[in-house]
């Protein structure tokens, strides 16, 4: 364990290529496995690229023999040249003396492909909430990395595969971490909500969608299974996250929110009861043909509740362009919709 400021363990999310205003998010990727190794009592240090300089001196005042694992997330996309170029400096700084490990969606859909790139020691493949943890652990008291699931290592120059893990319970997840960031740097004026000041995005109440979609990652990533907090766990952590940053909006990056209407329209009532309806809000996005099954009372709370705007995937006008992207979906139901 760590006894001075220097950390166990090191977090670093690059830069996307679309880092400006309302569009730079928390770092979820972070936060999220962050906090079960922060509750098992180690030294956590996230940088977010997109919001302050990592340059070579500030990685190299972070390195110290009490350092397990450097972590970076990333996704396909000019996120790849960032993510390389900072495992670059890493491997500079410490000579191969410690693992850098590849997370996020693009190692979870093409996990062979990463591993095999010289820069990268370790890939946590999918939800790495519980595997990384464990890696971390194994890191430190030096133990097999052969006993975690769901993680892919170098072991004389061959890669070897722990093969997959059981999807996590969402109840069980941890509060998000917040003292990790400067939370003041992904508070906005929101594209969407430009009536308030203080919107942020504050993380998933589910995971995972059923669907298939072609361009989305979280169907090879949650095996198109969609998991949900209680209506209780969803609440408590909506209203606190506006009570501790005295939000006027947020927006919560669930796959498919409305998906199960019943615990939807729970969630809204409580938020009326809890006087929250001022708290204007939206979801990262909504399938029409979902939506098309709420009737005008659900609409009606769903309104009452503080909802401003729903993001519909529409993706395509073209039939044949939805069918190739499997997106399940007709052009007259988003019209309807």
């Amino acid at each position: 364990m760590t006894t001075d400021n220097k950390p166990n363990v090191l977090l670093l999310y690059p830069k996307t290529g679309l880092d400006y205003g309302s569009s730079v998010a928390p770092p979820h990727s972070l936060l999220t496995i962050a906090a079960p190794v922060l509750k098992a009592g180690y030294n956590v240090r996230i940088l977010d690229q997109r919001t302050q300089t990592i340059s070579k001196k500030i990685l190299e005042d972070l390195i110290s023999d009490e350092l397990l694992c450097i972590g970076i997330s990333t996704m396909i996309g000019t996120q790849i040249k960032n993510a390389i170029g900072l495992a670059k400096i890493v491997r500079e700084l410490t000579d191969g003396s410690v693992p850098i490990v590849f997370g996020g969606p693009m190692p979870s859909v093409i996990p062979e492909q990463t591993i095999a790139h010289e820069l990268v020691d370790i890939v946590v493949n999918g939800e790495a909430d519980e595997s990384f943890l464990e890696l971390v652990q194994a890191l430190d008291k030096k133990t097999p990395l052969s006993d975690i699931k769901g993680i892919l290592f170098k072991d004389a120059g061959k890669v070897v595969n722990t093969g997959g893990r059981l999807l996590l319970d969402v109840e069980s997840l941890l509060p998000t971490p917040w003292e990790l960031v400067n939370v003041e740097n992904y508070i906005h004026r929101d594209a969407y909500l430009r009536d308030k000041y203080r919107v942020l995005d504050i993380g998933q109440t589910s995971r995972g969608c059923p669907f298939n979609c072609g361009f989305c990652s979280s169907a090879s990533i949650r095996e198109r299974k969609w998991r949900a907090m209680s209506v209780e766990k969803s609440i408590a952590f909506i209203e606190s996250d506006i009570n501790r940053f005295n939000l006027d909006g947020f927006w919560l990056r669930d796959d498919e929110f409305y998906i199960k209407r019943k615990r939807a329209h729970a969630i809204f009532e409580e938020m009326i009861e809890r006087d929250l309806g001022h708290i204007s809000w939206y979801t990262a996005g909504t399938r029409a043909d979902v939506f098309m099954k709420a009737s005008e009372n659900e609409i009606d709370v769903m309104k009452r509740a503080g909802a401003h705007t729903l993001k519909f995937g529409a993706e395509s006008g073209s039939q044949r362009i939805l069918d190739l992207m499997k997106k399940d979906l007709k052009v007259e139901q988003t019209l309807a919709a």
